[in-house]
């Protein structure tokens, strides 16, 4: 019996071990549901991983999910925009799980051309700016966001006009003919267009600065990628937001000219009708109303985000004004839970009056810009007794009435756009995606001008033209990513298949000599003009591309990545259309070296090599042309239409090469309170697609031609803190600074470029204005050395020509401070610019005879030490200033009222934009120039009556809903 007993005890023991054993070890079916804690509602597509192991489940569409696993398993439940949350299964066999939003999380997610990756596992130079990161200055142009925000990025707005030039440069200037332009990519497509993008739109732009990062765009790439992604929908409750602001702009200071009296006795002349000042009369307070409005949320499957967007703004020139209509639809949609698909479509419409895109005029008719604005006899009133314009001063040879020319002016611009987007995306197994993403995008420009002044003048006779420009783009690309994780190990693979196209149409016509004075709309009867021009012309370019991408994760210590890109051209000619773009980068964190306690908390180390390319020539740029406007007479006094040989080729074009390596330190400090990124890089330009002069006996002009070489090193610094954090007070602080030295090492045999700006020529005397020398830096000035004035006022100079300035930075920063107290909030954004001058041809034309002017108006002739005759050299010692300066660029205060009915949010806010700049410069502005964007790295800094940037007062209101 009691051995009976004793084996009954003992297969109870074991059963009791064996269900023991199965609840500790045993794989158990766990189900749950994932949901936020905001609305409760589910999140699909969150990942659920049991620790330590490739093993994983996502959830579906309710947020529910299921996974086996063992009592002493941790599962890991994570999603982008939210934090992490770790849970032990135990006994349980239902986990649901609620997850917190996370802004930190969602920051972290940096955009890195067809993909995504973390910071922390960043190789290659990034820069990012959120939407929060300003949010708190009003914009109306989304480069606004990016200036002084991103170390190794200079932002500079060449003007001043609304809807004016703005320049973007990334590490430097690579190309002396050529585009500096960096590519913009928006939401995938290759060739966006940053002006005309609503900016309250934007969720991110990530910059991707050296080769390791930008050879994914291969041919595209040298200039630096400005990646923009857009807002999408979330989910939870319906969110409406609608912003409003007007703001009043004006411009910050006035040039000290001489009064009507004063130029009266320098110029020998009585004072008409009490003069003028002209500054007065040309420059106005301009208004600017900008209204925002957007939905956003989720209805199932579907998210959502719908904007739209007014802006209204006048120009701080008379009869001058910009005004833009946008509308935005970004959906996407979770099909199952394999197909998610995004379709992204974006619509604007731009009009312009009279825009003054940087020269100096506000068309190609200079007498009705600042330079005549500034040089035009102030004795002189605008008008006479009869209320008729005084035309025409006596004192220069093309001075007329600048107030009568802008006034009699009806210049429209008016650009459509429609971009559309699809995307997707197909998860073949748990490690394999597929991708497509589909863009189109379609531009349609027209400029209608017409030129005068009223009926009966001799000084300017009317004219007026029509031009039209249609673009249309393509681009389809496939991508096909694997993602494995071999224990501590994961490696990404990705492998893309690209095409892109695109049709340029143009038409212009001009007509002058109207039959009939007086006409309204006068660029819709071209036809009765007595002299006629007209011309037409269609480009069209391709380019195919394979890229392969290896991305590898040892232990989240040791992070590697290699690209490879082949691109083929249309723009250049067989034997020369494929270009090789590899590139490589790695990443090592030290902070398993680290001690918990220490205040450094990280440190990681990257290294990367990578080399990208330039196409940016026009289409057919290699094949000879025939030349139009070659009219020849045959018999009689008739013509007829004739062609001519075109300018000289290189059949054997090809890439411009930039090779570039970076070296950078990351540095996690203050338990994350503060972080450090250091980059050092040097980039080598090679193969240069020049433009080299060709002797006269070979028939002039200029070739393009593959030869010379440009270098630029600097280093990148940028700098983010929580310097404050308590209860009611917090203050963040980021500062990027950035350095930059450029030299020219090779120019293919020549000793040197002398150049100056198309269509710029002050003082009409046809004088180069910069110089391009090996060893020498780009945008070199060129011209004289002034000496002062003798005995007799005269001016003098020394006899011989060379470099005396240069007009590209060499040191930029920016600090940027918000600072928060309770329901209060203050931003403050300076930026300062150093080392670099400004060639200032504006004072130039008004301070001693040059040719265009007879009569100087500054008020400089009053002192004593200033030349009163002599040859007024424009390109000289005597007009080249220190461009430095130190700028406050945004200064808001705003208030969110903590609860009102039937809101979710209200902020109200006051700001002001350019309050004030720490110079030397005498002119308007340092910061404009009057040499455009796209190719004016050798002829920059160039003030020939370039448009100021204006100070701007701005109130302005957000309700959420």
């Amino acid at each position: 019996m009691k051995k009976n007993n004793s084996h009954t005890r003992q297969i109870v023991y074991m059963c009791m071990m064996f269900f023991t054993s199965v609840c500790m070890y045993g794989q158990t079916t766990i189900t749950g549901t994932v949901t936020s804690i905001e609305d409760g509602q589910p999140i699909p597509g969150a990942n659920v991983l049991i620790k330590g192991t490739t093993k994983g489940a996502s959830t579906d569409f309710d947020g529910k999910y299921t996974i086996e696993a063992s009592a002493n398993d941790i599962l890991v439940f994570s999603y982008i925009g939210y934090e992490t949350v770790e849970k032990t299964v135990g006994s349980n066999s239902v986990l649901d799980i609620v997850l917190k939003s996370s802004a930190e999380q969602l920051d972290d997610i940096v955009v890195i051309g067809y993909g995504t990756a973390k910071k922390s596992d960043l190789t290659g130079s990034v820069s990012t700016v959120s939407a929060k990161d300003f949010e708190k200055q009003p914009i109306t142009r989304a480069e606004d966001a990016l200036q002084s925000r991103t170390a190794g990025v200079n932002v500079s707005k060449n003007s001043g006009a609304p809807g004016g030039n703005i320049k973007i440069r990334v590490r430097g200037s690579n190309s002396i003919t050529g585009s500096n332009d960096p590519l913009v990519v928006i939401d995938g497509i290759i060739g966006g267009d940053l002006s005309s993008l609503n900016a309250s739109d934007i969720q991110s732009i990530d910059v991707l600065k050296d080769a390791s990062a930008t050879a994914i765009y291969g041919s595209r790439g040298a200039n630096g990628v400005v990646m923009v992604t857009t807002k999408k929908g979330k989910s939870g409750e319906p969110q409406i937001n609608l912003n409003y602001f007007i703001s009043s702009a004006k411009i910050p200071k006035k040039i000290d000219l001489l009064s009507p009296s004063e130029f009266a006795s320098l110029a020998g002349t009585t004072v008409s009708g009490g003069g003028a000042d002209y500054q007065d009369e040309y420059f106005q307070t301009a208004l600017t109303n900008n209204l925002q409005l957007s939905a956003s949320g989720n209805e199932g499957r579907l998210n959502y985000y719908l904007s739209g967007n007014l802006v209204d703004q006048e120009g701080i020139v008379m009869n001058t004004n910009y005004k833009r209509y946008s509308l935005r639809s970004n959906l996407n949609a979770d099909l199952n839970d394999k197909l998610s698909v995004g379709l992204n479509i974006y619509g604007s419409k731009e009009n312009a009056l009279n825009l003054i895109r940087g020269g100096s005029g506000a068309s190609s008719d200079t007498r009705g810009g600042v330079v005549n604005v500034l040089s035009f006899n102030p004795a002189l009133s605008v008008r006479d007794s009869n209320g008729d314009y005084n035309l025409q001063s006596s004192y220069g040879s093309i001075l007329v009435n600048p107030i009568a020319v802008q006034n009699e002016r009806d210049g429209n611009l008016v650009e459509d756009r429609l971009n559309a987007n699809l995307n997707l995306s197909y998860d073949i197994s748990e490690s394999l995606n597929f991708t497509i993403l589909a863009g189109a995008s379609s531009t349609h420009f027209n400029e209608e001008i017409f030129e005068g002044i009223p009926a009966g003048s001799s000084v300017l006779e009317g004219r007026a033209s029509f031009n039209a420009i249609r673009t249309n783009n393509y681009q389809l690309s496939n991508i096909l990513t694997w993602n494995k994780d071999f224990g501590n190990t994961n490696l990404k693979l990705t492998g893309i298949y690209e095409l892109q196209s695109a049709t340029t149409k143009i038409a212009n016509i001009g007509s002058q000599n109207y039959a009939i004075s007086g006409l309204s709309d006068a660029f819709y009867l071209l036809e009765l003009g007595q002299t006629q021009t007209i011309g037409a012309n269609q480009v069209k370019s391709a380019i195919d591309s394979y890229v392969a991408r290896a991305e590898v994760n040892v232990a989240n210590n040791l992070l590697v990545t290699g690209t490879i890109r082949i691109d083929e051209s249309s723009r250049f000619r067989e034997g020369n259309r494929t270009g090789y773009f590899p590139s490589v980068s790695a990443a090592y964190n030290l902070g398993q070296f680290i001690s918990e306690d220490s205040f450094i908390n990280n440190i990681k180390v990257r290294a990367g090599y990578g080399e990208t390319g330039n196409q940016n020539i026009p289409p057919f740029s290699t094949y000879q042309s025939l030349a139009t406007g070659n009219n020849y007479f045959f018999s009689g006094s008739s013509f007829n239409i004739g062609l001519a040989n075109g300018a000289l080729v290189d059949e054997d074009l090809t890439w411009e090469t930039t090779k570039q390596f970076n070296a950078g330190l990351d540095f996690r400090l203050a338990n994350g309170r503060v972080n450090l990124s250091v980059d050092w890089f040097k980039k080598n330009t090679t193969d240069l697609l020049l433009d080299l002069p060709v002797p006269q006996f070979n028939g002039g002009g200029v070739i393009r031609t593959n030869v010379g070489e440009v270098q630029n090193t600097g280093v990148d610094v940028s700098l983010s803190a929580v310097v404050f954090d308590t209860d009611n007070f917090k203050w963040d602080a980021n500062l990027t600074m950035s350095a930059v030295s450029n030299k020219v090492l090779n120019l293919g045999g020549l000793d040197q470029i002398l150049t100056r700006p198309n269509g710029i020529n002050p003082g009409g005397t046809g004088n180069n204005l910069y110089i391009v020398e090996e060893g020498q830096p780009l945008g070199n000035f060129y011209g004289f050395s002034y000496l002062g004035a003798d005995a007799n006022g005269v001016a003098q100079y020394a006899d011989s020509q060379g470099v005396i300035g240069n007009g590209i930075p060499d040191f930029t920063w920016g600090l940027n401070n918000t600072l928060t107290y309770k329901n209060f909030d203050l931003n403050m954004l300076f930026r300062g610019v150093h080392g670099y001058d400004v060639l200032n041809a504006t004072r130039g034309m008004i301070s001693l005879a040059s040719g265009d002017v007879t009569v100087p108006t500054s008020a400089d002739m009053l002192k004593s030490d200033s030349p009163t005759s002599g040859t007024n050299h424009i390109n000289s010692t005597r007009y080249i200033e220190d461009g430095s300066f130190i700028r406050l660029s945004n200064l808001s205060l705003g208030y969110t009222l903590p609860e009102v009915k039937g809101f979710k949010s209200l902020k109200i806010y006051v700001s002001a934009q350019n309050v004030f700049t720490i110079t030397d410069y005498t002119g308007y502005d340092p910061e404009v120039s009057s040499t455009g964007t796209s190719s004016s790295d050798a002829t920059p800094s160039l003030d020939f009556g370039a448009l100021p940037n204006p100070r701007t007062f701005t109130l302005g209101v957000n309700l959420g809903f």
